[in-house]
């Protein structure tokens, strides 16, 4: 069911990556990668269970397709791990959940200065998978017993340190639980999302050489 979903996903947003090269603007791409600092919000507070922050990576490749002057989409393919650290006191300490996610952003962005440019959208994240390990390094597989999909939304800032080179910062909000018995935890991935770019600007048609007469 999620590599179905993460299949169709990737086509939708190719096609629209292929309508949007029309522009006169360039339509650039580029890869990325970074730092996840994340965690669960909890609706509902467990004394036995408490969320603590975790450091997972992201990397990946994204297409910037410009709208207007101002105004640009940015569809994103991403490998990010998120989860927690969590103290849990049916394990006697400390776990890691570490859920990996295939993860597709899609943001509007709008240009507020020359260098600066703030950004909001959706992201799908579909499952790869999740592995727990204990306070005694025991590693489990715990992908079963999470959602296999997770609609989230992203808000954030990139700066550019060159016209090559950017670096972003975006808050992740997870709006369903995770959680496939939510009687015992319910949890909702959140976390801050660190990243550095490069990208590639597609080379303008040469113009063909009028023929000698």
């Amino acid at each position: 069911m999620r590599k179905s979903l993460a299949i169709a996903m990737a086509a939708l947003l190719c096609c629209t990556v292929l309508f949007g090269q029309d522009g006169k603007n360039k339509t650039a791409f580029g890869f990325k990668t970074g730092m996840n600092f994340s965690t669960f919000r909890q609706v509902v507070s467990y004394p036995t269970y408490q969320a603590k922050l975790k450091l997972g990576f992201v990397f990946g490749g994204f297409v910037d397709i410009p709208v207007s002057d101002r105004v640009n989409l940015q569809p994103e393919f991403l490998y990010s791990q998120m989860g927690a650290k969590a103290f849990d006191a049916t394990t006697f300490g400390d776990v890691r959940l570490r859920y990996n996610y295939f993860s597709v952003p899609f943001l509007v962005k709008y240009k507020a200065t020359k260098t600066l440019k703030v950004f909001i959208g959706p992201e799908a994240d579909f499952l790869i998978r999740a592995r727990q390990k204990d306070y005694l390094d025991h590693s489990t597989s715990v992908t079963n017993q999470i959602k296999d999909f997770d609609f989230a939304f992203t808000v954030g800032f990139e700066a550019w340190a060159t016209k090559h080179i950017v670096v972003g910062v975006r808050y992740i909000h997870g709006s369903q639980d995770v959680s496939t018995t939510p009687s015992q935890n319910t949890l909702f991935n959140q976390g801050i999302q660190v990243t550095a770019g490069y990208k590639l600007f597609r080379k303008a048609k040469k113009a063909k050489k009028e023929k000698h007469k």
